[in-house]
């Protein structure tokens, strides 16, 4: 499979701090979508994670059109903070992700830090199938739009029905150090 350019679609950023590291929500929309509508999409993914996230803090939006190379500021229509109370640093590296890939094969991962309960009780492999009401329900605001998010391709995205989730070594021994 050929690799497309970077900017091969509009990438809307969501910039956030939790438990001292700042870290983005990337997430790219077709052409059939706006920036107004990728915010929304992510707005409403943070609210369905609730109080299973620490808290996290926006500190800005940017967004970045097709072909563009620079991103440029655009105003969080959502609320100032998501999630419930705080942990420590360490819980910064704390992950949840959902991966999913477009008809066309090309893969598609949104994720959020500072992810509650990475525990394996379950023998599970840190995996949190979609029956765990707030995987579901963040599932299903990543179903709800074809346009958002979408893959690099600009095609809507077939979800696997679960959440990853784990510590990220990267986050863990800039922590550390």
């Amino acid at each position: 499979m050929a690799p497309l350019p970077s900017n091969n679609t509009a990438v809307t950023f969501v910039d956030y701090s939790c438990e001292g590291e700042d870290h983005t929500i990337q997430m790219r929309h077709s052409s059939g979508a706006s920036v107004g509508d990728a915010l929304a999409t992510i707005d409403a993914f943070l609210t369905a994670l609730g109080t299973n996230i620490y808290l996290l803090t926006i500190t800005g939006a940017r967004e970045r059109d097709v072909s563009a190379n620079v991103t440029y500021p655009v105003t969080w229509p959502g609320a100032a903070t998501y999630g419930s109370s705080t942990e420590g640093n360490y819980a910064s590296a704390q992950y949840g992700d959902f991966i999913g890939r477009s008809i066309d094969g090309r893969r598609c991962r949104v994720a959020v830090f500072g992810l509650k309960g990475i525990v394996d009780t379950a023998g599970d492999d840190f995996r949190f199938p979609s029956s765990v009401g707030y995987v579901g329900a963040a599932l299903a605001v990543l179903e709800a739009d074809g346009n958002v998010p979408c893959s690099i391709s600009g095609l809507p995205v077939n979800w696997h029905q679960y959440m990853n989730a784990g510590i990220n070594a990267y986050w863990r021994n800039r922590i550390r150090a």
